[in-house]
């Protein structure tokens, strides 16, 4: 099915850095069909070359290629596959909502083809950091992902998207600087211990010595890793840039940040815990560390979501609180609490995107963000409405939808773990969660429109056929989980848990 894996792995990320140049170069003669055909032929192209290769790891195989560069394992197999599967589906979207922008006078073609340009860089950037087995440059590939998809936050260079494009480079940029110093630390104590420069940068060899590490100097390298790559990640309190970045994009763009980037953060994270997770006597440390940020970052997203009124940033905060679920999931351990980790990883991408991207839709119709001057969207738009639904329900955890069964999980683990007061928390944070989302639900479908409405009318079934899919996946997967899917986690799992 997947042919040569070397051929695989290269064609993966030469497609979409390919693409964005050829969008770039060949869309200069302002043919709109033209720029949208080559953005969804790419697309297309890079989502099946990426399940292309996600299939020659469902039973725990590794590959390394390009000297040992880049690492393809089950880990890298999930994170590629979000971005294969998630990453379609908003590039499909996005040419219904872009062509909405033209039409709308809100950006120009240049605009346009910006965009689509660099959302195939950033894609190429999102991949490059989760297939790469040098965590050096798994960091260069982290930054990158900022300064490609900066544009896409401030396309429409208006006063607040500007201001949330600044917000986003600058405290990531600091945040990762903090991550560059705990890679230069890691690689300074792996070539004591293993005494080749080049082995000393793998996460491979970095796995097979981890017990001759310094504990104490890797609780040191830890922290600073949480603050980097955890301000990537938008765990709180390093998490004041997203809501203005997540808010102030296009959906589409929005989507991209919340569904997949901070998951490219929470891989890097993920890396680092599994060679600390190695190292005798550093378990407890690595608990207090997630649990505090885990924890933190639910509550926080919390407080703020029950006050929001502006849709996106609503769902920005609520990016925050799931990415607290995960680390919380990671905290508490064990199998249970590992395979959570990456169920939801999944689950979020899926329900995060179909979020963001109906948000796209309400904006279309009511012409603001403002859930308060909404109402009435059942009889407005029935489909937007259910879209909303299920990701609304989904985010707070309801059956049967996906999020409700790795956060099943995560309680499982904590409960194994004994860590009562911290599920208590945990769950009170979820309940909040869930008083903010829905009544916002209930207020934006059944109310009654405080504002004039745009356009008082169903979106377009082209625009809506993507997030049908992934409101279909979002079901499917927290129902009945295919066996594929299963077996690639519990794969990762393995991994993790050194099993």
């Amino acid at each position: 099915m997947y042919g040569n894996i070397n051929s695989a792995i290269n064609l993966l990320l030469l497609i979409p850095l390919a693409a964005s140049i050829a969008i770039w170069a060949g869309a200069r003669w302002n043919n709109r069909a033209l720029l949208f055909a080559m953005h969804l032929v790419a697309a297309v192209a890079t989502s099946l070359a990426g399940l292309n290769c996600v299939a020659s790891v469902l039973h725990g195989e590794k590959y390394m290629i390009l000297n040992d560069f880049l690492l393809f394992d089950s880990i890298s197999g999930i994170f590629v596959l979000v971005i294969s599967v998630v990453g379609l589906l908003i590039n499909l979207y996005s040419v219904k909502y872009i062509s909405w922008g033209l039409e709308n006078g809100e950006i120009g073609f240049n605009d346009a083809r910006l965009f689509f340009s660099l959302s195939h860089v950033f894609i190429f950037t999102m991949i490059l950091s989760v297939v790469s087995n040098n965590m050096i440059l798994m960091w260069v590939a982290v930054e990158a992902t900022t300064l490609s998809s900066v544009f896409l936050v401030s396309l429409y260079r208006n006063r607040r998207a500007i201001e949330g494009g600044w917000k986003y480079v600058i405290i990531c940029s600091i945040g990762l600087a903090f991550a560059l110093y705990g890679s230069v630390l890691m690689y300074s104590s792996a070539y004591h211990v293993i005494g080749d420069a080049h082995s000393a940068m793998l996460w491979t060899s970095l796995m097979d010595n981890a017990a001759n590490f310094d504990p104490e100097l890797m609780k040191v390298i830890f922290i600073f890793i949480i603050i980097g790559f955890g301000t990537k990640a938008g765990l709180a309190p390093m998490h004041t840039w997203l809501p203005d970045a997540h808010a102030e994009g296009p959906a589409p763009a929005s989507a991209f940040l919340s569904a997949v980037l901070l998951k490219c953060a929470m891989a890097a994270i993920l890396r680092y815990y599994t060679v600390m997770n190695r190292i005798p006597d550093m378990g407890a440390f690595l608990h207090q560390v997630m649990i505090i940020v885990g924890l933190a970052s639910v509550v926080i997203a919390a407080l703020f979501i029950i006050r929001q009124n502006d849709i996106k940033r609503m769902f920005a905060y609520s990016s925050t609180e799931n990415i607290g679920i995960i680390a919380s999931a990671l905290a508490f351990g064990g199998k249970a609490g590992i395979f959570a980790v990456f169920f939801h990883v999944i689950n979020h991408s899926l329900t995060k995107a179909l979020a963001f991207c109906t948000s796209g839709n309400l904006q279309e119709i009511y012409g603001t963000r403002d859930a308060g001057k909404m109402g009435g969207l059942v009889r407005i738009a029935p489909v937007t409405a259910l879209l909303l639904g299920v990701s609304i329900f989904s985010l707070s955890g309801m059956p049967p939808f996906a999020i409700f069964t790795s956060e099943f999980y995560t309680i499982t683990a904590g409960i194994q773990s004994h860590q009562y007061i911290a599920i208590a928390i945990f769950l009170l944070g979820l309940a909040v969660v869930f008083y903010g989302l829905v009544s916002k639900f209930i207020q934006v479908t059944f109310g009654k429109p405080a504002g004039e409405v745009r356009h008082a009318s169903e979106v377009s079934a082209i625009a809506n056929l993507p997030l049908v899919v992934l409101a279909v996946i979002v079901c499917v997967i927290g129902i009945m989980p295919p066996e594929g899917l299963l077996s690639l986690i519990n794969s990762a799992v393995a991994i993790v848990l050194n099993q």
